[in-house]
């Protein structure tokens, strides 16, 4: 009776989530609707996959950065930012049908370089 009860409960849920994320007839949904979705979806499992190797670039640019002292920062950075993107990811995967753009840089991205100013 419960399994039943929460299996109703589910679809239900399941079922609110797609209509919410449905485009309106004068939103301009279509076949970019389509795209967006499937992005959002790639994203968010792209994120959830690469989220461990925020760990060690973050070590390796902490450690460019400040020698031998930036592997301890490294490591707690790069924990953050690896809990960061799996979240994002997970969240971005479970809210897909829902259009929106992205939020994180890919993983391992460059900082731009400071212009010098002369």
């Amino acid at each position: 009776m419960l399994l039943e009860m929460h299996r109703v409960t589910t679809i239900f849920v399941f079922g609110v989530v797609i209509f919410l994320g449905m485009p309106s007839g004068n939103a301009g949904g279509g076949a970019d609707y389509s795209v967006e979705v499937s992005q959002k979806f790639g994203r968010g499992a792209l994120n959830v996959i690469s989220s461990p190797l925020e760990i060690p670039c973050t070590m390796g640019s902490e450690v460019s950065e400040r020698g031998a002292a930036g592997i301890a920062t490294g490591l707690f950075k790069g924990l953050a930012l690896f809990l960061r993107r799996a979240l994002v990811g997970v969240t971005e995967i479970g809210t897909f049908v829902i259009p929106m753009e992205a939020t994180l840089p890919p993983v391992c991205a460059k900082k731009p370089e400071p212009a010098v100013q002369t």
